[in-house]
């Protein structure tokens, strides 16, 4: 079935396994199924509409609603909305079955909904009750400590500025790492220990500038090796040799490491690359897939099974259009943040254990709950408003219908509904629009202070700083905003002997960012042996790419 995207008027198609999904996943009341209808947006529409609602990085210091004490927040202070500590929004003593609200069938389910929204209490950030050890400036992150300014993390410790960052310690400006461990500015990388500026390797220990390597220790500015050591610019030294070359580098300098990096940029460029990251899958596409079956277009993902649409979800299975996170999840659609044994949960956000969830919102541990917001523990439920079993499953439908008439049942929540700006989203970072595109879609947007200072000028060498710039407020060389080296930070600098950045750390996760491929496929031809395949590099970027089979038969 061909569709047009009603957003971008891009031609995409409805396939016999997604009707067979709607089928298999569509809600029952009383017996009767209420059918999912197929979405009227593209693949990347629909993906846009729901990040929106994670600003991940963007964080706010605000009041809290209930206390007046300033929280840091996801939601600004002027954001329509009231915001809670995690700590007070947890607490027992505010009810919010209080704010519930009878459905009205004279108005739309969405302006019902936006002004349930509007009024009930959520939590200033996405973190577990309990967990985060002295880690209060996170998000979307649990059971950390001593870390500072992550968002989608797990099982972290000492660890500052970074995305993704998930069973790691003493890591500092990484995105999509997982058990590694004094990394500094590394990417797509796992297990590794002691490396810097390293991208997309794996098992690799006291090394630099390396791309697409396996279990190396000692290299530098290398690209495709594997088990080797004493490598630099992908020349075998020995040991002596190496260290020598390294010493002479003087990587004490930020000037030397800027030198690396554009560098090292251009000489990887030389080899080939795989079309696709991923490891012990069978039939899949998209890109950072592992230990997977039967998934499609879909995106640093691990152990998914008959799933589509889907970026950063683990352990799940029959689920599409979700972002974030499973451990485990099953049968859910159109999701934002949905897990923790969460199943046939649709067109929802910021879901902990929920099971037959629809258009709900921040919810923990609930059942059978329809168009709720902030509700624990808590079954049989409309607006927030309490209902019996009978009373839930006779007025749902009912609902459905009215929505049907009005083209909302099956739609995910309009742009309109949310209180986060587009601007201060992750919307922002993988869909970029300016102020006039993101209004007319009805998104809030928030205005930036174009206010920039003078670059602060600090010592290139690491070695020329001493702790007292711990004390100084800095200026972004890149954004002109202020920014603070923290103790803990500044320790870690002087330990591994890396220069302090000059630049704040938004600069530098958006430096990070682009460094990783597009959430998008193209097909083209392996450049080796001509064979099409699906990959993320687009056919007019400058890197030599090679389907799976060549790629092995170059490399090892």
């Amino acid at each position: 079935m061909q569709r047009t995207c009603g957003q971008c008027d891009a031609a995409f198609e409805i396939t016999s396994d997604d009707l067979a999904f709607f089928e298999r996943v569509s809600p029952v009341f009383a017996g009767k199924k209420e059918l999912l209808p197929p979405p009227t947006l593209c693949a990347d529409c629909r993906t846009r509409q729901r990040i929106i609602w994670r600003p991940e990085l963007h964080l706010h210091y605000r009041k809290s609603d209930k206390s007046g004490t300033q929280i840091l927040s996801m939601y600004p202070q002027d954001a329509p909305c009231k915001v809670y500590s995690p700590e007070e929004w947890w607490s027992d003593d505010w009810d919010p079955f209080h704010y519930g609200q009878a459905f009205d069938s004279e108005r739309s389910f969405f302006d019902q909904f936006r002004e349930l929204l509007r009024n009930t209490p959520l939590t200033s950030a996405s973190v577990s009750k309990t967990g985060n050890i002295n880690s209060d400036y996170v998000n979307s992150a649990s059971y950390l400590k001593n870390c500072h300014l992550l968002a989608g993390a797990n099982y972290d410790e000492d660890c500052l500025y970074g995305n993704f960052v998930n069973h790691c310690k003493d890591c500092i400006d990484c995105s999509f790492v997982d058990h590694c461990e004094l990394s500094y500015e590394c990417v797509d990388c796992a297990k590794c220990y002691g490396v810097r500026f390293c991208r997309q390797c794996s098992n690799c220990s006291n090394s630099a500038f390396l791309f697409g390597c396996r279990n190396c220790r000692d290299c530098f500015g290398s690209v495709n090796l594997a088990d080797k050591s004493y490598v630099f610019l992908n020349e075998q030294l020995t040991k002596e040799e190496y260290e020598k070359r390294l010493a002479a580098l003087g990587l004490h300098s930020r000037e030397r490491v800027k030198e690396a990096k554009a560098f090292f940029l251009k000489h990887r460029l030389r080899y080939p690359h795989r079309h696709m990251l991923g490891e012990m899958n069978e039939n899949v596409t998209g890109n950072g897939i592992l230990r997977s079956k039967n998934v499609e277009n879909s995106f640093d993902v691990s152990e998914l099974e008959d799933c589509s649409n889907c970026i950063w979800f683990h352990q799940a299975k029959n689920c599409m259009d979700c972002y974030a996170w499973g451990f485990t999840a099953d049968e859910c659609y159109q999701c934002l943040e949905v897990g923790d044994h969460s199943s046939r949960t649709h067109l929802s956000i910021l879901i902990y254990h929920g099971i037959d969830l629809l258009y709900c919102n921040n919810c923990r541990n609930c059942e059978h709950c329809f168009g709720c917001v902030s509700l624990r523990s808590a079954k049989y439920c409309i607006l927030n408003k309490q209902y019996t079993k009978e009373e839930y499953e006779t007025l749902v439908p009912l609902i459905i219908e009215h929505m049907r008439q009005t083209k909302e049942w099956g739609e995910f929540f309009p742009f309109s509904v949310c209180p986060i700006s587009y601007n201060e989203s992750i919307s922002q970072d993988y869909f970029p629009l300016g102020e006039e595109q993101a209004r007319a879609l009805g998104a809030r947007w928030t205005a930036q202070s174009t206010e920039q200072g003078a670059p602060t000028p600090l010592p290139d060498s690491i070695r020329d700083c001493d702790e007292r710039l711990t004390e100084q407020t800095l200026t972004c060389t890149t954004t002109g905003k202020s920014y603070k080296i923290t103790p803990q930070e500044f320790a870690f600098y002087k330990r591994q002997n890396i220069p302090v950045p000059d630049t704040c750390f938004l600069a530098r996760h958006r430096e990070r960012f682009h460094l990783r491929n597009p959430r998008r496929l193209w097909e083209r031809p392996c450049m080796k042996c001509a064979k099409s395949m699906q990959t993320t590099y687009a056919p007019n970027r400058p890197e030599i790419v090679y389907c799976e089979e060549c790629y092995q038969k170059e490399v090892y």
